[in-house]
Order: structure tokens, then C-alpha cells, then sequence
């Protein structure tokens, strides 16, 4: 017998030999033809002796109805929308996790009561029952009415980070183990309503690249330090500006870790800059211009310089603005200069160009 079948025969090995389950699953996969697979075949076996309950790993789409036992290892904010008929509906996400990974399971309407109350929190455990269906971010399982039952079950929970690098615009249920390269500043926004709210933008690296993270309110007020680990599950992405950046919402996990990630900033030659793209530079200062002031659109002055940065392969200029004009005021020629996440682009001449925008991370030393 493979292991495909296998694990749903050992929920019934004492009702039925392994011989005479292996018959009836052919005899389904020959009942329904193409529709049905010796997976889904061996699930309407065991069914017929009862409720059998699955690894996360083994649920998928098309399993329909499901049992299985997880511990919570994230909570949503519930959600209000109205209907097409104009009536209210409410909604709530968990993400749920056994040793094997990781499903998103959905609540609805009166069954979100427990995620509004607080009764429901991470890390307890559940008996799950409910139906699968393909979710705008993979497997969903919607909960049935009574599909959630607290056991006492001992749950090592498995969920594996993403990379950097493997993250893209528009993904859910991202999870990441990262350095943090830049721990940010928090901000004050006023919201529609007239209240304040707080951001701050985190950059985050591991051995394939580095990512922005933002996190809002209470997430915000982290105390994060430079070279500290953060794991962060259940975040969205999103591109702005070009770049693809990642989101911790309501429902997300920010935590600190003590695995220790690895991380180097990849520093690109003057002579591989190309337009469009995002890098970090490192040369000397051979060239100072004189700064400009200039009016915004809503009327306030802003300020701009620019300067030349060399290193063994070329020359490029670079333009600062606004707060980074005040870095060059005591800068002598053949300072070391390192600017991390500048933007490459062409300038109004035509020529390749560095902007430094307000993400830039500009750091000086004086010449030797």
C-alpha cells in the first residue's frame, strides 16, 4: 500500500484489512472514473466507517468534508460587509497548524462570536470540522456549525518561512524568519476619523535579499534593535512604488526569535547600474554641487544637491533631497560613502542617475 493511502487507512486499520481496502478503493476510482483519484477514493472509504481525522498537509481543495486537529496560530479582525441582498455579514480568518503545516479556516457570521469576544487565542488547540474549498489564497476550510471543539492534544506547530527572495506581489499567509537590517521610526498619521494612528517601516534581511515590513499601531510600538530576529506570520504583500513590500495586518504574528538569520548587504559596482531598479552603492565622494531650493506642489520649499560618487568601475551622480541635503554640509572630497537602497534611473540629460529617496540609508566616513 503507497503512502498516499496509507495514512487514511491507518485511521481505520481495525475496522478493515489492509487487502480489502485497497479492493474497495479500486472499485470507487473504477465507479467514478476521472473523477475521482485513489486519494479521494480511499477518503470515501474510510468514511464509510466513520469520522477520520487528516494531517494539514494531506487536506486539500477538492477533500470537501474534513476533520482535523490543530492548534491556532493566528487570529484575524472580523470583518463587516454587506450582502448582495443588502443584509449585514460578518467574517473572520484563522490560521491553523499542526506538525505538518499550516490552513487557513474561515468563520462566519455567528460563528466569529468567539473571535469578537476574545474567548478564542493563539495556541489553543482544536478539533476542526468543516468543508474545503479553493481560497483566493490557496486551501480554505469553512467551519460548520459545531466544527469547533477544544481538545487537549500536545501540538508542535510547523510552519515554514518563506525566503525573501520567494515573495511576490499579492501573496497571503506569508511567513518569514529575517534580520532586522533597519529597525525604522514610528510615524503619526491622522486617520479619517480624526484619530491617530502610528506606522513604521522595518527592513528585514536574510541570506536572499532584504524586504520592507510595515507595521501599524501596537505593532508599531516594537522596541526593534538593529541585528535582532523577527518571525512574522501570516503578513500580505503588496507592491508601492515599484517594489514588492509585506504587511502585518490584525491577524498577523510579530514576534521576536533567537535563531540567528544571516544577513549581507549586496553592495552593486557603479558600472552595473542599470534604470529602474533599486540598489546599494559604496565609492568615494569626488564631486560637490551646490545646493538648490525648490517649491513643492502644495507650496512648502524643498531642497535638493547633488554630488558624484566614484568607485573602481565608474562614476555616477547622485541627487539628495530634502533631510539628506544636511549630510553634505561639513562632506569633503574622497569621503567614503555608502548609500543603502537608492534608486537607479535616467536622468533629464540622459544620463544614468542616483536619487536617494526618504527610505535611503546614507552613511559618510572621512577621507584617510
Amino acid at each position: 500500500m503507497d503512502q498516499e493511502i496509507g495514512e487514511i487507512y491507518d485511521q481505520i486499520s481495525g475496522q478493515i484489512s489492509p487487502q480489502e481496502f485497497e479492493q474497495r478503493v479500486e472499485e470507487k476510482v473504477q465507479l467514478m472514473g476521472e473523477l475521482c483519484d485513489r486519494r479521494t477514493a480511499a477518503m470515501l472509504v474510510a468514511r464509510e466507517f466513520g469520522e477520520v481525522e487528516l494531517k494539514i498537509d494531506r487536506i486539500r481543495p477538492e477533500t470537501g468534508k474534513v476533520t482535523f486537529v490543530g492548534k491556532i496560530v493566528s487570529i484575524s479582525e472580523v470583518h463587516e460587509f454587506a450582502r448582495g441582498d443588502g443584509s449585514p455579514g460578518r467574517v473572520a480568518n484563522l490560521a491553523i497548524g499542526d506538525e505538518t503545516g499550516t490552513v487557513r479556516v474561515v468563520l462566519w457570521d455567528e460563528l466569529v462570536e468567539p473571535v469578537s469576544s476574545g474567548e478564542l487565542k493563539v495556541d489553543q488547540t482544536f478539533r476542526i470540522r468543516g468543508f474545503t474549498r479553493e481560497g483566493y489564497f490557496g486551501t480554505e476550510v469553512t467551519v460548520d456549525r459545531g466544527g469547533l471543539e477544544e481538545v487537549e492534544a500536545q501540538i508542535q506547530t510547523r510552519v515554514e518561512p518563506h525566503k525573501i527572495s520567494e515573495i511576490r506581489a499579492d501573496m497571503g499567509d506569508i511567513t518569514i524568519l529575517a534580520k532586522v537590517v533597519d529597525p525604522g521610526m514610528v510615524r503619526e498619521f491622522a486617520r479619517r476619523d480624526g484619530s491617530v494612528g502610528r506606522v513604521k517601516s522595518v527592513t528585514l534581511g536574510d541570506d536572499s535579499g532584504k524586504i520592507r515590513l510595515t507595521l501599524w499601531n501596537e505593532k508599531a510600538e516594537m522596541d526593534l534593535c538593529e541585528g535582532d530576529t523577527l518571525e512574522v506570520i501570516n503578513a500580505l504583500s503588496r507592491e508601492r512604488y515599484g517594489q514588492v513590500e509585506i504587511q502585518a495586518g490584525g491577524y498577523s504574528v510579530v514576534r521576536k526569535s533567537d535563531v540567528l538569520v544571516e544577513y549581507q548587504e549586496k553592495i552593486t559596482h557603479v558600472s552595473e547600474l542599470a534604470p529602474g531598479s533599486i540598489y546599494s552603492i559604496s565609492g568615494f565622494v569626488t564631486g560637490l554641487g551646490e545646493v538648490r531650493e525648490f517649491e513643492r506642489d502644495d507650496g512648502t520649499v524643498g531642497r535638493v544637491a547633488n554630488i558624484y560618487v566614484s568607485d573602481e568601475t565608474g562614476r555616477v551622480r547622485v541627487a539628495l533631497w530634502n533631510d539628506h541635503v544636511r549630510l553634505i554640509e561639513n562632506l569633503d572630497l574622497g569621503s567614503r560613502i555608502e548609500l543603502v537602497d537608492c534608486q537607479a534611473k535616467e536622468g533629464w540629460n540622459g544620463e544614468l542617475e542616483v536619487s536617494c529617496g526618504w527610505s535611503t540609508k546614507v552613511t559618510f566616513a572621512p577621507p584617510e
